[in-house]
């Protein structure tokens, strides 16, 4: 199923793909036209194309003694505090503003959408930047120093590695971040491995459970489109894309949908929503040649709002 919400790029579509959300401090490089050494100060003063004027931080180069340094070696510090106490998990995103600087005060990347902030998906973030997300509330503003070792994405540690897949830097960095608001993904099932025994099978390998029943007696076919809510996971519980975060329906063509989202709709009637375990023969496959979609098996949540 295709239809995205991209919040980082391009205009706003149906759903957010949370492989597409990736923290654009490895992606999206800032443009810079001018760099300029402060007279007062000697510290690197770089002025973007949109005309940010952004100089580096005086302890850019390594973190002070007051930082705190967590067991994996990333070292943050509080700049400015946030209010309430909840924190971004996992499979949630978040809108940040961000200033990334390599260790010698060069400007690497920086937020670059309209507002002057970015949507990231944790579990696609940079690995760095993800953990210090998960011990931030809204508002506030850390610095962190990255080393090496956390600037991929996960991924490129974890998942299969391909020639296009942009390549970490290679270089220690130093963040600012500031997190403005956490967009809480929906309840990951408990189920996903496999499917209950109550669940209903079919000859192609599919499995599915009714998870609010409907009285309607309209069904899809292949002709038509359908304007549904759904939300997908990995069998290892990372969620890939989902409309209910974006709070927008999307509409999908059957004709043209992945092969097991074609036969999962079309067993549906209007009103319902059920959960599908879709093997991976009936989904992008076992490696797939988009590098976005998710190899293996995927379970989708998904309610039947309307056939057209």
């Amino acid at each position: 199923m295709q239809t995205q919400l991209r919040l980082i790029r391009g205009k706003p579509r149906l759903a957010i793909n949370v492989r597409h959300m990736q923290c654009v401090a490895l992606a999206t490089l800032v443009f810079v036209i001018a760099i300029c050494p402060s007279q007062a100060s000697g510290q690197t003063t770089e002025v973007t194309r949109t005309g940010q004027v952004i100089t580096a931080p005086p302890d850019v180069a390594a973190p002070p003694a007051d930082a705190q340094t967590t067991a994996s070696g990333l070292a943050m510090k509080v700049l400015k505090a946030g209010n309430g106490t909840e924190h971004p998990v996992d499979n949630d995103c978040v809108t940040a503003n961000f200033i990334a600087w390599k260790t010698d005060g060069t400007l690497f990347s920086t937020s670059t959408s309209m507002d002057n902030s970015e949507a990231l998906c944790l579990n696609a973030a940079v690995v760095g930047v993800s953990e210090a997300l998960k011990e931030m509330v809204v508002g506030e503003k850390r610095r962190l120093w990255v080393p090496e070792d956390l600037t991929f994405r996960e991924h490129h540690h974890h998942g299969q590695k391909r020639p296009e897949d942009e390549a970490p830097p290679h270089k220690d960095l130093t963040f600012d971040l500031e997190l403005l608001s956490i967009i809480k993904a929906p309840t990951t099932p408990t189920d996903l491995a496999q499917p209950p025994a109550t669940a209903t099978k079919t000859s192609s390998g599919l499995a599915y459970e009714v998870l609010k029943n409907a009285t309607s007696s309209v069904r899809p076919s292949l002709k038509n489109k359908v304007m549904v809510h759904f939300s997908c996971w990995t069998a290892d519980g990372r969620l890939f894309e989902s409309t209910e975060m974006a709070n927008h329906p999307a509409l999908v063509t059957l004709a043209t949908a992945p092969v097991g989202l074609r036969e999962a709709i079309r067993i549906m009637i209007v009103g319902e929503k059920a959960r599908f375990w879709v093997p991976s023969s009936l989904a992008f496959g076992d490696k797939p040649a988009n590098r976005f979609n998710p190899g293996g098996d995927l379970v989708y949540d998904i309610e039947l709002l309307a056939v057209q």
